[in-house]
């Protein structure tokens, strides 16, 4: 038989290969950036990931998905050597800069992408000394107390991962993952104060968190993708009340309004809203929840709120 093209050869080594190492040529010479020029930055994103999607929903809202190749990723990408070039960690989101310099951590990259295309369509940050500290404060208290864990070592886990991560080793949990029932417990009192927190400080007088002339801010950004998480999580999982979606019956009335506009006026939000909860949908067919829901059945501990 004739050689195939050699395009026709490329096209099929691409579709044979795994992501990451479709880009391993450009991941393992960060240090040489000028050698490894990108003609456009490199967002690493996961569907289902909160902290990537808040970078997303930016990409989406500046207009910049042409300016900017965004890359899906999964966790066995994560795992490999090209990737931990990019994030040692192993997380995303991760970003490469056109030099090649790898950026991590949510909210330093969203800050260097408000830096850098400032000048491009809309701001999400205030203009106000005031307005970026109070967007500021709502960041820093999303990453401190709910989605981002306080150590790098197994079996330390953000409040958050209360509501997913396994008691015991399962085909959706690591080991090193794992959470215990006390733990649980007093990560799912914190979710449910730091709820109470958001709910209490968003602007009652604004469609988004802080007020920014009528357009959201990083902190919308930042929180929204996670509040898919409690919208879907906590009543499956801990039989709350749903608390996201009806303003006039909800505990956090605020909250619930704010959330709940974004999703029925926002085409972007709502995009996203349907992307996380999708694949949340097939976690739960595939038993993603299974060891978790006998655990809340101990009276010991106290599982629903308020």
């Amino acid at each position: 038989r004739p050689p195939l093209p050699r395009r026709e050869r490329e096209r099929r080594t691409r579709e044979r290969t795994p992501l990451m190492l479709r880009v391993s040529a450009s991941i393992r010479g960060f240090s040489t950036a000028s050698a490894n020029a990108l003609s456009k930055p490199v967002f690493f994103d996961m569907k289902h990931s909160n902290n990537a999607a808040r970078v997303r929903l930016w990409i989406r809202l500046k207009g910049m998905s042409d300016k900017i190749d965004s890359r899906m990723v999964t966790y066995p990408d994560l795992q490999t050597p090209e990737f931990a070039a990019v994030n040692p960690l192993k997380k995303v989101p991760a970003f490469i800069l056109e030099n090649g310099d790898p950026v991590i951590e949510s909210a330093v990259i969203l800050g260097y992408l408000e830096d850098r295309y400032g000048d491009c369509g809309p701001s999400f940050t205030p203009d106000t000394p005031e307005g970026r500290q109070r967007m500021n404060l709502f960041i820093r208290m999303h990453d401190l107390y709910l989605a981002s864990p306080n150590c790098t070592q197994p079996n330390f886990a953000h409040t958050q991962g209360c509501m997913y991560l396994a008691p015991y080793q399962t085909a959706h949990c690591t080991p090193e993952r794992t959470m215990d029932r006390p733990t649980r417990a007093a990560k799912l009192a914190e979710l449910w104060k730091q709820l109470s927190w958001i709910d209490a400080n968003a602007d009652a007088t604004q469609p988004y968190l802080v007020a920014n002339g009528g357009r959201p801010t990083l902190a919308d950004f930042t929180i929204f993708p996670t509040m898919i998480f409690c919208e879907f999580m906590l009543p499956r999982v801990f039989k709350w009340a749903p608390l996201l979606r009806d303003e006039q019956s909800s505990p956090l009335p605020n909250l619930a309004r704010w959330y709940s506009s974004l999703i029925r006026d926002d085409e972007a939000f709502a995009t996203v809203h349907k992307e996380i909860w999708d694949v949340w949908v097939a976690k739960e067919e595939e038993g993603q929840f299974d060891s978790i829901i006998p655990e809340t059945n101990d009276p010991a501990f106290k599982w629903v709120y308020p």
